[in-house]
């Protein structure tokens, strides 16, 4: 039951390009928008000023987050978002993997969500791991509630962006407690 049995998840770069590179090409067809004077002087300049905001929030918080050791831990005695109390298990009423929600919004994203659902009364932290808007240590109340809605949880990892596999955190887990680990 010792360290070497903990699941320590890491972000993954190849995992997260996909996303930026989206955002690059709103960008780039922004700009070529603005530049064929097809949009108004101040949206010309508002658009593609806001997804230069969104890209660097994004870059910055993927070199943020790889100069971390893990950001995840599972571990015998729960569960530990990096910065957070550790979540123990029988806190938790089971874990849910399932897809990305809404689908249409991530047809390109092959991702699947790990949601840690508690049992009634339960704390666990409104956090999504590796959500590049996410705050560094919580997540706004509107972005909470919207998974919790979602997934059944507050705390999310969104699988795409990470260096394990659901099947590997689904091992994990069912080979450190007995919560239940439901796929969907």
């Amino acid at each position: 039951m010792g360290e070497s049995r903990d699941l320590l998840l890491r972000p993954s770069i190849k995992g997260q390009l996909p996303s930026l590179g989206v955002l690059v090409v709103f960008l780039m067809f922004e700009v070529f928008i603005a530049l064929r004077g097809l949009l108004a002087p101040w949206l010309a300049i508002a658009c593609p000023a806001v997804f230069v905001v969104v890209l660097a929030l994004s870059v910055v918080s993927l070199v943020r987050s790889r100069g971390k050791p893990w950001q995840l831990r599972c571990g015998p005695d729960g569960v530990e978002a990096r910065g957070f109390a550790t979540v123990p298990w029988p806190a938790l009423a089971e874990v849910r993997i399932s897809r990305l929600k809404p689908r249409w919004l991530y047809l390109l994203t092959p991702g699947r969500v790990v949601a840690f659902v508690p049992r009634d009364r339960a704390a666990v932290p409104a956090i999504a791991i590796f959500d590049s808007m996410s705050r560094r240590r919580t997540t706004s109340n509107r972005f909470a509630q919207s998974h919790a809605k979602r997934y059944g949880s507050s705390f999310v990892v969104f699988t795409y962006t990470i260096d394990a596999s659901p099947e590997e955190i689904a091992a994990a887990i069912r080979a450190l407690s007995y919560v239940p680990v439901v796929v969907g």
